[in-house]
């Protein structure tokens, strides 16, 4: 993925993040405002419910006293005593006698007309008859409640049930649990009460928010259209927003911590080994006797996703620091293997050579890895050169042990830049070899034409210790020709070709014959 597309996939994170935790805090307001208001209406509705009972037994009272009095009902005295209970007791609208479907009186004096029993809703504890929505036998009026004990009837308005202190645009309706309500409730809320009925106790329905209480003989309901509770959610989601803030804050970092993560070197170099971006370039060597190209050192390069090239300076202190050495030279082996196979296994090539970093030669790891390509691809041991370099040379034991197992096993090993150390003549005497490479830094010097000392003294050393010679940053005839005349056997340099992708080094091979050419 590249730096462009992880940055905007971090925004992109960093802003759904922010937005869900807005949205989370949204809903926990409106969730708290819900809850709460539920809790508030809930509160009035069960205020109500035992509002309505007082109501109903001061009633009650009253037409027991009426069906104790010794009076006799519908005369003078006792049509006297029915408007003193209608007078005294504040929730009574009037008091009737009905007999035989026949009204004979009320308080308002005789009347003797016909009448029918108004259906019964249910009855109280006590016995009492409740017959809610009638209309009264005389003068047409507003439905009431009818409360009944025997032959008397008590007329209630419905609004001395529903006489609770109620904040602004609530409301309240008191009916049956079977869902007749007392009164007659705005159109809006007639709807939502005929909806509820047999849901939970307390919900939003139809733009309302409702919590209904069953409470004896009655059932309550308390409700709030949606639009009086938004200064609440606004006032609960001012309270969220600190945490709010504090949460998109924490989300935000973490995101760009992440991102961080994601761009650091070490990130980049380990998806990049993950996804198997190494690969190897090819310079040639050549028989410096006869100008054939016989081989290739294998050099690590870094085929980014865009295709640009990375060079091993950029990438391989940080491999070998961080342990991706090895894996990237596992990639390295078997792309050579299954590159230069046919090459090799045809006699077109007589060798490659695969440098090891000091981690390979300090585990060994690399050789069962090695063991296992080269064979898949038929290519012989002593086919594949193995580099090391002073500076990978960090225990000569454990040195010693991989080397060893390796020039047992067929490979040729050969130290890389000698001469550039303190303790090379220590590993010349200590360590199994079979060539040495002579740094360019040796070789440079020879374009003068004048001897260098420590070069020949290094290929007298190598000649007496039967190891080959390899010449290393060859860029003038000068230098070959020196070279040349004091026996050294191979050479690679610019002289002869850079590093080249696999398809310019088959050219190359295919094609270039350097003597012929110089």
């Amino acid at each position: 993925m590249s730096r462009t597309r992880i940055v905007r996939a971090g925004i992109l994170a960093g802003s759904l993040g922010v937005a869900l935790v807005m949205a989370g805090s949204g809903f926990l307001a409106w969730h708290l405002v819900m809850q709460h208001t539920a809790e508030r209406l809930e509160s009035l509705a069960r205020l109500a419910s035992e509002r309505a009972d007082q109501t109903l037994a001061q009633a009650a009272t009253a037409l027991r006293q009426l069906n104790r009095s010794p009076l006799p009902p519908c005369s003078v005295e006792g049509i006297e005593q029915m408007r003193l209970v209608a007078i005294d007791t504040l929730a009574v609208k009037a008091v009737g006698y009905v007999e035989e479907e026949v009204f004979v009186c009320s308080s308002w004096g005789a009347v003797m007309s016909p009448a029918q029993r108004w259906p019964e809703d249910f009855r109280t504890r006590e016995g009492l008859g409740v017959s809610i929505n009638v209309q009264p036998f005389v003068v047409p009026a507003k439905p009431m409640l009818a409360l009944r004990d025997a032959a008397f009837n008590l007329l209630i308005e419905p609004e001395h049930f529903l006489e609770t202190s109620l904040a602004p645009g609530v409301s309240l309706a008191l009916g049956t649990p079977t869902g007749h309500w007392l009164g007659t409730p705005a159109a809006g809320f007639a709807q939502v009460l005929t909806r509820i009925h047999g849901e939970p106790h307390s919900g939003l329905q139809d733009g309302y928010v409702y919590a209904r209480v069953a409470h004896g003989n009655w059932q309550t309901v308390a409700a709030v259209t949606r639009q009086e509770i938004l200064g609440d959610l606004w006032r609960e989601m001012l309270m969220l927003a600190p945490l709010a803030l504090v949460l998109s804050g924490l989300w935000c970092c973490l995101v760009v911590r992440r991102v961080r993560a994601w761009l650091s070197p070490l990130a980049v170099l380990s998806r990049a080994v993950a996804k198997g971006e190494f690969h190897a370039f090819y310079q040639p060597i050549l028989d410096l006797r006869d100008g054939r190209c016989i081989g290739a050192e294998a050099l690590v390069r870094w085929r980014r996703a865009d295709d640009s090239l990375g060079m091993p300076d950029s990438f391989l202190p940080l491999a070998e620091s961080s342990g991706l050495i090895e894996p990237i030279t596992a990639q390295v082996i078997s792309g050579v293997c299954r590159e230069l196979g046919a090459s090799l296994v045809s006699g077109q090539l007589q060798h490659v050579s695969i440098n090891l970093s000091a981690r390979d030669v300090a585990s060994g790891a690399f050789l069962p890895h090695l063991t296992q390509e080269r064979q898949h691809a038929g290519i012989a041991a002593q086919c594949i050169w193995l580099e090391v370099t002073e500076s990978s040379l960090l225990s000569i034991d454990a040195a010693h042990r991989t080397l060893a197992q390796s020039r047992a096993a067929g490979h040729p090993i050969a130290l890389d830049d000698f001469g550039t150390g303190y303790s090379s003549l220590q590993y010349l005497r200590r360590l199994p070899l079979d060539l040495l490479k002579i740094d360019r830094s040796f070789v440079q010097p020879l374009s003068a034409g004048t001897p260098c000392p420590v070069t020949d003294h290094t290929i007298a050393m190598a000649r007496q210790l039967k190891l080959l010679l390899v010449a290393e940053g060859i860029e003038s005839d000068e230098q070959l020709q020196y070279l040349r005349q004091r026996g050294v056997q191979y050479g690679q340099g610019w002289l002869f070709g850079q590093a080249m992708p696999l398809e310019a080094f088959l050219t190359f091979v295919a094609g270039h014959d350097w003597q012929a050419a110089s």
